[in-house]
């Protein structure tokens, strides 16, 4: 299991600048919350070693290319839902695996550049997945909010 990082107000506030600008500069950072370049440089790398921030260029599907932009909740056979979860992950066209609970076992979103695309892949590269007893898809139209910032709490000092 891994090994929790203990955050405190520092680190939060470190990561309220990212949220604000991802691209802020940490002297820029250190300035701000009045710190040594130092400190907040040796927390941003322990954070980001520790897994709690994760820095990416995201991109939007519907923007890129990638108009047909899927969700599929899927039941599967019990007994494969992480063998279902990992192969759907390999897949190209998928961009998030994740297992739930209610009355679908996985839920995972894909993107494809036309409609026989989604087609082709739902004929191909799904079907070929054992264990899949029943898939429902939504095609998502727009989005009006999509946002990864989360604050963690702090740890007491």
């Amino acid at each position: 299991m891994e090994k929790k990082i203990k955050l405190n107000n520092t680190d939060i506030q470190i990561i309220k600048c990212l949220h604000n600008d991802a691209r802020m500069p940490v002297t820029a950072i250190a300035e701000g919350l009045n710190l040594p370049e130092s400190t907040v440089r040796h927390r941003l790398n322990r954070m980001v070693s520790g897994g709690v921030i994760e820095f990416v260029a995201q991109t939007s599907p519907l923007n890129v290319g990638y108009p047909v932009w899927i969700m599929m909740e899927i039941e599967v056979e019990t007994h494969l839902i992480r063998k279902v979860a990992q192969q759907l992950a390999a897949l190209t066209e998928v961009y998030i695996v994740y297992t739930t609970t209610g009355a679908f076992d996985i839920s995972a979103g894909a993107t494809f550049r036309t409609n026989e695309a989604f087609v082709d892949f739902l004929a191909g590269p799904f079907a070929k997945i054992k264990g899949v007893r029943r898939v429902t898809t939504r095609a998502i139209l727009e989005v009006y909010k999509r946002q990864f910032k989360f604050l963690p709490p702090a740890d007491e000092e």
